[in-house]
């Protein structure tokens, strides 16, 4: 009996979905764009270091910088893109940013870091009174920027890992966008890990 009536009922569901899927089209088209922020990167690496590596490579999982500075750039942008697309702020936020070396050996190494510049409190449009709100969230929350001509997230990573086989005992940074990283380490990953730190969390 069931089967029966669902079998009777399937051409007026037919019909009416048809008619609806225009409706529901128009309604995704005509409804306000998915909110994002905007990430701006402040190259803070001097001449022919980190972002301005001269060094030829050749294009890796969707990463297609002809040099490994621009490379590391795309890979920083790529990860600011994909938090972009996933929280909300009117004011752009700015991530200074560079690649040093740091502590590496055979066994350990430092893989890089990044945190709020500022945090503030009691600006209009806080959510509570007397909370210490990293800089990039309360801009967000305020819908201006509180501190402007600054940056909002410092962040710096290890240029050792790279081509150095006396650092991980040769492991690299794979800068690839595929995740295919094999034996390396997948920078995307820690970009993103660490963009979370500089956003408060």
């Amino acid at each position: 009996f069931r089967v029966g009536r669902l079998m009777q009922r399937r051409p007026v569901a037919a019909g009416l979905l048809s008619r609806l899927i225009p409706v529901l089209l128009l309604c995704l088209l005509a409804a306000p764009p998915v909110p994002a922020a905007t990430f701006v990167i402040v190259n803070m690496d001097g001449t022919n270091e980190g972002f301005n590596d001269t060094t030829p490579v050749p294009p890796v999982g969707g990463n297609n910088g002809t040099t490994l500075g621009q490379q590391r750039l795309n890979l920083f942008q790529k990860a600011a893109d994909i938090w972009g697309a996933v929280i909300e702020s009117a004011v752009p936020i700015r991530i200074q940013a560079s690649f040093d070396p740091k502590t590496c050996s055979a066994n350990t190494a430092v893989l890089g870091s990044a945190g709020a510049t500022q945090i503030v409190r009691d600006f209009s449009g806080a959510p509570q009174s007397g909370t210490w709100y990293h800089i990039a969230l309360a801009n967000a929350l305020a819908g201006v920027d509180l501190i402007p001509g600054s940056n909002d997230i410092s962040a710096t990573f290890n240029s050792a890992i790279d081509n150095n086989n006396n650092c991980l005992s040769g492991t690299n940074w794979y800068l690839g966008y595929d995740h295919n990283h094999g034996g390396d380490i997948d920078l995307l990953v820690v970009l993103l890990h660490e963009f979370a730190h500089g956003l408060g969390f």
